[in-house]
């Protein structure tokens, strides 16, 4: 079973490549969707999805059939990727992998549900695709296609998070990224090799002493912020303040209730134990030089969490004496494993949301016969009501005469259809149509046919056979009853 229409889908993920080969190819990722729909005009709309471990484009590509009809929209993705990374197109084609339809539908359920993710079951990626949708909408980047299937696979993500017990488990990329500063926060004074020993337990098996008491910066004020903040307050941390470059740290301040940190950046790594850093602006914040000259007077080291895919943090600080990074190659080393009848609960209902998306997309498919359909027997109203007098009670007899009218307008095509088709041979495949569109369940003549009954053609001489009956009349036994006759044609 295909979607009727296509979704093509494009990713650089986790699973696929290095996440450094991620970072490189979501490179002005903002600006791709709008200018992918400009170098392939074909295309109805793009979404464009940019986390901390995948990039993928989500493309309307129209009523094209299969991947290799797609091939030009993809290609136009290729190239546009290409010049905003700066990678060669060739390079592009072969790191992004491509699907099509009913595939690229049940790979964005998967990912918005979390099943994709490089924490199974977290949560913040349901979001992330939400804004994704919202940023494509705000840019006019949208189709109908692209409006349903994302909101769908939002409705689906819900539906798992109720269901199973993957998100009540908390998984998150900054959940682990936060278990593993809370056992580095638990063993300062321990040799460094020691406080990057592998990540067992949740969140709650980290000592509260390991978050009471100590100060934690954060860098930034976007979503990550705010998740990072709930999930730093669930730990027990009650210090925490917020630093940001372009002047947002008081607003974010004010709405969470935390104060900021001093303006001079040095200033506040040295008054901190544990910096968490989610800006992913593509310019790293915090340098050697920087971190040096903090941790330079420090008795205990300083534990960095960069969540950035684009490192917020550069990846030489890790090397200095006194520092202990967490990033995401940290977290993807460390990620908690899933109960294998979790994740395939999780998988069915996803499998159950793709089919519904697909019924759905075939029935819309169908609106423009039913608009068709309406519209004709509005029109054969419409012409009877304009015979009736326009103002004043309409005598019985007269509705009536106008209701057969309407009756015999709407049924002269089908009647004229149905004998066509009976003199080409479509007898079957007619009575299943009929069976098919107006649940009319009609035995085959050839069962019912009496061998010993005249046929028509036998009437005696003289007799009036129906077929000749004038244009528009009705049968005269049936008039009291309102049957019309299955010759007439609509009067003129």
């Amino acid at each position: 079973m295909m979607v009727a229409v296509v979704l093509l889908m494009l990713s650089a993920n986790h699973h696929d490549l290095d996440l450094a080969d991620i970072e490189r190819l979501s490179t002005g990722a903002r600006d791709v969707g709008s200018q992918v729909v400009a170098e392939h005009p074909a295309l109805r709309g793009a979404v464009v999805l940019a986390t901390c471990n995948r990039f993928e484009l989500y493309l309307d590509a129209g009523d094209d059939g299969s991947v290799l009809e797609t091939a030009p929209a993809v290609a136009a993705a290729h190239r546009v990727v290409a010049r905003a990374s700066g990678t060669d197109p060739a390079e592009v084609a072969r790191l992004m992998r491509t699907t099509a339809g009913e595939q690229a539908v049940a790979h964005l359920f998967e990912v918005t549900a979390g099943l994709d993710a490089m924490v199974v079951g977290e949560r913040e990626i349901t979001g992330q695709v939400r804004r994704a949708l919202a940023t494509a909408r705000a840019e006019g980047l949208t189709s109908p296609l692209l409006e349903q299937t994302l909101q769908h696979a939002a409705r689906t993500s819900r539906q798992v998070a109720v269901e199973t017990d993957l998100a009540r488990a908390g998984r998150s990329v900054v959940s682990v990224a936060l278990d593993l500063a809370g056992a580095r926060l638990a063993a300062l004074g321990c040799e460094r090799d020691d406080a990057t020993r592998a990540h067992e337990s949740a969140a709650d098996s980290v000592p509260p002493s390991s978050w009471a008491g100590r100060r934690t910066l954060l860098l930034g004020t976007g979503s990550y912020a705010g998740a990072s903040l709930a999930a730093l307050r669930r730990r027990g941390a009650t210090d925490v303040v917020v630093w940001s470059a372009s002047g947002r740290a008081e607003g974010f301040a004010a709405g969470h209730g935390i104060e900021t940190a001093d303006a001079d950046l040095a200033v506040a790594l040295g008054r901190a134990d544990l910096v968490v850093t989610c800006r992913g602006t593509g310019t790293p914040v915090l340098d050697v030089a920087t971190v040096a000259a903090a941790v330079a007077d420090r008795a205990e080291p300083l534990v960095i969490v960069d969540l950035a895919l684009h490192h917020d943090v550069e990846p030489a600080v890790a090397e200095l004496p006194g520092v202990l990074l967490v990033d995401l190659p940290t977290v993807r080393a460390h990620a908690p494993q899933t109960t294998a009848d979790e994740v395939e609960r999780a998988r069915a209902i996803v499998a159950d949301g793709v089919r519904a998306l697909s019924g759905a997309t075939a029935e819309r498919q169908m609106d423009a016969a039913v608009v068709a359909l309406r519209a004709k027997v509005s029109d054969a109203l419409t012409a009877e009501l304009d015979r009736l007098p326009a103002e004043g009670a309409v005598p019985a007899d007269r509705a009536a005469q106008a209701l057969r009218r309407l009756a015999a307008r709407l049924l002269h095509e089908p009647t004229v259809r149905a004998r066509s088709a009976g003199r080409e041979g479509r007898t079957a495949e007619h009575l299943q149509a009929l069976e098919v569109a107006l649940g009319l369940h009609i035995p085959s003549p050839d069962s019912d046919l009496d061998p010993g009954a005249a046929p028509a053609d036998d009437a005696p001489a003289g007799a009036a056979r129906q077929d000749d009956a004038p244009a528009g009349a009705v049968r005269q036994d049936d008039a009291s009853a309102g049957a019309v006759a299955a010759d007439v044609v609509p009067p003129g």
